[in-house]
C-alpha cells in the first residue's frame, strides 16, 4: 500500500482552515473550497442558489463558454460546483483539480487555478437577475428530477417525516417554495455575509510542502472577516417518538422500504465514544455484502432483492433500505428487528467481527488513496472541530469487543419506517 503522506492543518485567520495532504502518489493538485454553515430553513434555500451562481463564471470569464476554455487552458483541469452536506452542515464545495507543475515545461498553473478559485467566491458576476432566473428553474428542475430515482427518492422522504423539525429533514438544494421571492441584489448580499463570516476549510491535495502552498493560500483567501464566527452546531438529544409507519403510493414496479433508527451515538471529534462500535455494527447489520442482512434476508431467504444499511455518522443515525415486494413489507421490517434484537442480546461470532474489522481497515487505511473520500473524512473533522486520522479510528475499532456491540445495538431504536409501493 502507498504511503498515506503527511496532514497538517493551519488556520490562517478568523474561520478560515487550511489543510495540507502531502502526498507523491499523484501527477496533480487537488484543491477543495469549502464554505459551510450550519444547515436551517429558509436559509438553506439561499445557499443552494448562490452555490447555483457561484458557477456562471467570474468579471474576466463572463460567461460558460469562456469559463470552460479558461480550464481547458490548464492543461485539461476539472472543475465543479455543487452544493453538499455533512449531518447538520450545508457547505458550498468547490474542487480543482490541476496538473502538478513539475510534469509541465510552465510554471504558475497552481497560482492561476487557486486566483480563479477566489475570484469565484468574491466577484460576484454571476449574481445577476436573468442568471438567478434561470438557476431558479434549473435547481428546481434537479430536484424534481430526483423523483424518478426511487430508493433516493424514499430515503429523502424518510428521513423527511423522521426528521421533520431538525436540520437533518432538510434538503441542502432548498426547497423550491422559497425560490420566487429570492432577488439577486438580495442573494449576493447574503453571499458576502458568508464569505466574511462561515467557516471556510481549503483542502490541498499533491506533492507540496507547507512552505510552498501557505503564502500564495493566504494572499488569496485571507480578506478581511467579521469578528463574531458562528457557532458550530451543538449536540442534541433526540428524543424518539413512537413508531410511525408512511405509506406512499406511485407507479412502482418493485416496492422500496426505508426503515430510519436512532443510535443515541453520533460521530464524537474527541474520541471518548462509541461510534467506532457503532461504525463496526453498521458493516455487520448491512454495510457490506457479507452482512447479516444481506446473506439472511437476500440470500438465504429471497425476502428482497436488495437490502443494505447505513448511518449518518454526524446525527446518530441509522437507516436500513431494500427492494421488496410489497406483500413482503411486515415480514421483512421484523426480520430486520429480529437481526438487530440478536446483535443486542450479543449473539455474535468472533470470526463475524474479524471479518467486518478486515473490510474496514481496507477502507480506513485506502482513504489516502481516494482523493474525494480522504477530503470528506477531513470535511467532518474539521466541521466537530476534531483531528482524529483514519489510523486512530482504526485503532480504535480494534479494540471494540462483542460487549461494546450489544451495547450500541441496545441504543438503537427505531422511529420510522417509510414504504414507497404500487397500486
Amino acid at each position: 500500500m502507498h504511503t498515506a503522506g503527511e496532514l497538517t492543518r493551519v488556520q490562517l485567520a478568523d474561520g478560515v482552515y487550511l489543510h495540507l495532504h502531502s502526498i507523491g502518489l499523484y501527477k496533480t493538485i487537488r484543491v477543495d473550497v469549502c464554505l459551510s454553515t450550519p444547515l436551517c430553513a429558509p436559509r438553506h434555500s439561499l445557499v443552494a442558489l448562490s452555490g447555483q451562481l457561484l458557477a456562471r463564471g467570474t468579471h474576466k470569464l463572463p460567461n460558460i463558454q469562456s469559463l470552460n476554455r479558461f480550464i481547458d487552458d490548464l492543461y485539461g483541469a476539472h472543475y465543479s460546483v455543487q452544493v453538499d452536506r455533512l449531518g447538520e452542515h450545508q457547505f458550498v464545495h468547490l474542487c480543482l483539480e490541476v496538473i502538478d507543475d513539475n510534469f509541465l515545461g510552465e510554471k504558475g498553473i497552481l497560482a492561476r487555478g487557486l486566483t480563479f478559485l477566489r475570484d469565484v467566491l468574491r466577484d460576484g458576476s454571476g449574481f445577476q437577475p436573468a442568471y438567478l432566473e434561470r438557476e431558479k428553474h434549473r435547481l428546481a428542475r434537479q430536484i424534481a428530477d430526483g423523483f424518478n430515482d426511487k430508493l433516493g427518492y424514499a430515503q429523502r422522504r424518510c428521513s423527511e417525516e423522521m426528521c421533520r423539525g431538525e436540520p437533518m429533514g432538510l434538503s441542502p438544494l432548498g426547497n423550491p417554495a422559497d425560490f420566487a421571492a429570492v432577488q439577486a441584489d438580495e442573494l449576493w448580499d447574503f453571499h458576502r455575509e458568508r464569505t466574511a463570516g462561515d467557516r471556510l476549510d481549503l483542502f490541498v491535495s499533491g506533492d507540496l510542502r507547507l512552505e510552498q502552498i501557505r503564502p500564495l493560500m493566504e494572499s488569496l483567501f485571507t480578506w478581511e472577516r467579521a469578528a463574531n464566527q458562528p457557532q458550530r452546531p451543538s449536540p442534541r438529544s433526540r428524543i424518539v417518538g413512537p413508531r410511525r409507519e408512511i405509506f406512499e403510493c406511485q407507479e412502482v414496479r418493485e416496492a422500496k422500504m426505508v426503515l430510519g433508527y436512532r443510535t443515541q451515538v453520533a460521530y464524537d471529534a474527541n474520541g471518548t465514544n462509541d461510534y467506532p462500535a457503532l461504525v463496526l455494527l453498521n458493516l455487520m447489520l448491512g454495510g457490506d455484502g457479507p452482512s447479516r442482512l444481506f446473506k439472511h434476508l437476500r440470500e438465504e431467504e429471497g425476502l428482497c432483492y436488495y437490502i443494505a444499511s447505513h448511518i449518518e455518522a454526524l446525527s446518530g443515525l441509522l437507516f436500513v433500505a431494500a427492494g421488496i415486494e410489497v406483500a413482503a413489507y411486515s415480514e421483512v421490517r421484523d426480520r430486520v428487528e429480529q437481526e438487530l434484537q440478536a446483535l443486542r442480546s450479543g449473539a455474535i461470532d468472533l470470526r463475524e467481527i474479524e471479518a467486518a474489522r478486515h473490510l474496514l481497515r481496507a477502507r480506513l487505511l485506502g482513504l489516502a488513496e481516494d482523493r474525494e473520500g480522504f477530503f470528506r473524512y477531513q470535511l467532518r473533522e474539521g466541521l466537530t472541530g476534531g483531528s482524529q486520522s483514519p489510523q486512530v479510528l482504526w485503532q480504535r475499532i480494534e479494540q471494540v469487543g462483542v460487549e461494546e456491540l450489544a451495547r450500541v445495538a441496545d441504543g438503537i431504536a427505531a422511529d420510522t419506517a417509510f414504504l414507497l409501493h404500487g397500486t
